[in-house]
């Protein structure tokens, strides 16, 4: 059922636009309040995503956000960790976005379905489970998206 919604027209176009549309929010809220960072500091997170993926990408971002560095690279990182890592993470995160997605949602089950803990926190799991192998799949186009904008908000250019 993955394979075909990954396959879908439906889920090319929510690639094309919805998360375009989520990605230049991102990077609209993060400007909102930061300083911007330079270029370099993006420029790891494509290769990142297409040699590694999506497990490259958290120690990326962990091993970032712990350096000690500049205030607005510490700033970044942390807004990335947030965006990508947190679970279900902030209104503007990836995860986010994605859980509440009509096409992605109907893949997941409802945590409120089971009586006990013990079964919610194993469909909590299962669900996260799905969620991550949707995340796996769009990073590339996702952060194509946010660096694209990234760069034209900042002017700076790739």
């Amino acid at each position: 059922m993955k394979t075909d919604l990954l396959e879908s027209y439906s889920f090319h176009l929510l690639q094309d636009e919805a998360m375009r549309k989520n990605a230049c929010q991102a990077v609209n809220h993060f400007l909102k309040d930061q300083k911007p960072v330079k270029n370099a500091q993006l420029h790891a997170i494509p290769l990142v995503i297409q040699t590694k993926g999506f497990s490259g990408l958290r120690s990326l971002i962990k091993n970032q956000k712990n350096k000690k560095t500049k205030k607005e690279n510490k700033a970044f990182w942390l807004f990335l960790s947030d965006l990508i890592l947190s679970n279900p993470g902030s209104e503007f995160s990836l995860r986010y976005f994605l859980h509440n997605q009509p096409q992605i949602n109907v893949l997941l089950q409802d945590e409120t379905s089971a009586i006990e803990k013990k079964e919610q926190k194993k469909i909590r799991k299962a669900n996260k489970a799905i969620v991550d192998e949707i995340m796996e799949y769009v990073l590339s186009v996702y952060f194509e998206h946010f660096n694209c904008h990234y760069f034209y908000r900042t002017r700076q250019g790739a």
